[in-house]
């Protein structure tokens, strides 16, 4: 769809559902990447303020696993939506 409409397609609505599990994996490979750079810099140097970022990872890793459970909720039922609309077309 051209414009500013919304593509309501199976094939955008699979393509959305795609794209959000590509982010998901990217936050998650984000926050382990951060955390292991953490690690590394705190093998060699501590000071107060390190504490505070190592905890700030923390909770954004534990609330990215928190959030999860419902975005693959959310993609089941945008794949559910997307057959949908294949079946209906292919019943036109």
């Amino acid at each position: 769809m051209s414009g500013n409409g919304i593509d309501a397609s199976a094939g955008a609505i699979i393509e959305l559902t795609r794209n959000i599990n590509t982010s998901i994996k990217r936050i998650n490979g984000l926050g382990e990447n951060l955390s292991s750079q953490l690690k590394t810099l705190g093998s060699t140097f501590q000071d107060e303020g390190y504490g505070t970022i190592q905890g700030y990872i923390a909770k954004t890793q534990t609330k990215v696993n928190e959030a999860v459970p419902d975005l693959k909720l959310v993609m089941e039922r945008l794949l559910e939506y997307a057959e949908l609309i294949k079946q209906s077309r292919s019943s036109i």
